[in-house]
């Protein structure tokens, strides 16, 4: 008698848009600049943070009121002189916050340069994204070249067995 009342709890469902996907943005160390996003589909209190971007953003909570058009959003970066110039690959993570619980959540991808006057950026090393092979990639490598060889081999060997 009680399992049917359990299984008749209200599901908390929702969505949550955020645009552009990717943002990049050039901060001078000693000031801000600013990013424009739209949110979508949502209503609630977002929750701003920064994830492998060791830099503050602005506003940090942002109440969306629901609408049929995208909210406009903009934050504000502040950059850090202390931290010299580095470029930092990182997120933009919007949480939407749904009472007082984390209902769905959002990564914008960032490239956030932090710029120190008079200080260049450290070159980049590599021109990109590098490819590291698994070890389990070695191994069927391995695998394949090996059984390839035997192959080869007993195939020769047994066509000189048969011309004896």
């Amino acid at each position: 008698m009680l399992i049917p009342l359990l299984l008749a709890a209200p599901v908390l469902a929702a969505s949550l848009g955020i645009s552009p996907s990717e943002t990049e943005l050039e901060v001078p160390a000693n000031g801000s600049a600013t990013a424009d996003f739209q949110v979508h589909y949502f209503t609630g209190d977002l929750q701003v943070s920064l994830v492998d971007i060791p830099l503050k953003v602005e506003p940090t909570i942002i109440h969306i009121e629901s609408s049929d058009e995208p909210a406009n959003v903009q934050l504000t970066f502040y950059g850090n002189e202390t931290l010299g110039s580095h470029t930092y690959d990182g997120y933009v993570r919007f949480l939407g916050m749904t009472g007082g619980t984390v209902a769905v959540a959002v990564k914008v991808k960032a490239n956030v340069t932090n710029l120190v006057e008079g200080q260049p950026l450290p070159p980049q090393t590599g021109g990109g994204e590098s490819f590291t092979m698994p070890l389990w990639g070695w191994i069927v490598i391995g695998i394949v070249v090996l059984a390839v060889v035997v192959f080869a081999v007993s195939r020769r060997l047994h066509i000189e067995v048969r011309r004896r």
